[in-house]
């Protein structure tokens, strides 16, 4: 496991150190049905809510608020990749609209407990293919149709 971890180090730093700018994490192009695969075989769907899939209604409480795969929150494969992997970096917000509405603010407290992510820590579970597919399979919800994903 320890090996695995170090790897993914690697590459993520070389990745970052390749990209324009030196900044910006390259993501390589990944299968998206195989990420759902590793989306369901994780069953993360037992925190996150996925639009228009129908993975089993999710357990986790206090309730994540953000449902996955909203085509009014599209967030880059960088970011989707990022939150993967280092999950506490930084914590999706709430779209400005929803902040001025007031709607679920509070409920955003939700994700983090003492300054880090409730998600697990999932490098040593994933190995890089896995890691790349799933942000295929996440990507992939997010640039789906409104009608395609239902009710929200």
């Amino acid at each position: 496991m320890q090996l695995r971890l170090l790897w993914l180090t690697g590459v993520l730093l070389l990745a970052a150190a390749c990209s324009p700018g030196g900044a910006e994490l390259y993501v390589p192009e990944g299968e998206a049905e195989a990420g759902r695969e590793v989306f369901a075989a994780l069953e993360c769907h037992s925190c996150h809510r996925v639009l228009g899939e129908d993975f089993p209604a999710p357990t986790a409480e206090p309730p994540v608020p953000v449902p996955l795969g909203s085509p009014m929150n599209k967030k880059s494969r960088q970011y989707l990749a990022e939150s993967i992997i280092a999950p506490s970096h930084r914590f999706a917000k709430p779209p400005d609209l929803i902040i001025g509405l007031n709607i679920l603010e509070q409920e955003y407290e939700d994700i983090e407990e003492g300054g880090v992510s409730r998600m697990g820590f999932f490098n040593d579970a994933l190995t890089v293919r896995e890691w790349v597919d799933l942000v295929a399979y996440l990507d992939s919800l997010q640039n789906r149709s409104r009608n395609e994903v239902g009710q929200f």
